[in-house]
């Protein structure tokens, strides 16, 4: 990428940043019929990817990116709503992380925040770029065009959700930071 795209590309993000939403089911690691994990890696650590179209961009969990010690800019402190109504702060960025699901690679900008569940949720902010995509959330997979192939990404069988009351959440969340 060159010098002049990545500024592009910083610019874009710190506009979007206004509008950051992830859902709250997302943030918890809850799947739903609406969602697909991926296997995925990133640094040659396997990661868990939710596809979650009710998140406007895509989100990194705090540990993994420390860990892989992937390089992620200093943000202003800034917050992400929750569906839920909520807030969570987050202070890292990263522009151009790049993430394999099975043979498709993508290099895409990421938000360092505190999450239950999934390694790294993408959400909108990567699905819009794809165009006609085609979802099958009973075979758990989606299907689109990606530099004039298609591309077939299969899901993880889901394991059968648990129930937990707000108070259990909270303390599951505070336990993340």
């Amino acid at each position: 990428m060159s010098q002049q795209e990545d500024i592009l590309q910083e610019q874009t993000l710190d506009k979007e940043e206004m509008n950051l939403t992830i859902s709250c089911k997302a943030l918890a690691g809850i799947t739903t019929p609406q969602t697909i994990n991926i296997e995925g890696h990133i640094k040659k650590k396997k990661v868990i990817v939710l596809i979650d179209s009710g998140s406007t961009h895509n989100f990194i969990h705090c540990k993994i990116e420390k860990e892989l010690n992937c390089f992620l800019y200093p943000a202003p402190e800034c917050q992400v709503m929750v569906t839920s109504g909520g807030t969570r702060n987050f202070s890292r960025k990263g522009h151009n992380i790049k993430l394999s699901m099975g043979e498709y690679v993508l290099n895409i900008p990421m938000i360092s925040i505190p999450m239950g569940g999934a390694n790294v949720v993408v959400g909108v902010q990567w699905l819009h770029s794809l165009g006609t995509i085609a979802f099958n959330f009973q075979e758990l997979f989606m299907k689109f065009s990606a530099k004039g192939k298609e591309v077939e990404l299969r899901g993880i069988a889901r394991k059968p959700g648990k129930i937990i009351s707000s108070s259990s959440m909270t303390k599951l969340l505070k336990k993340e930071r």
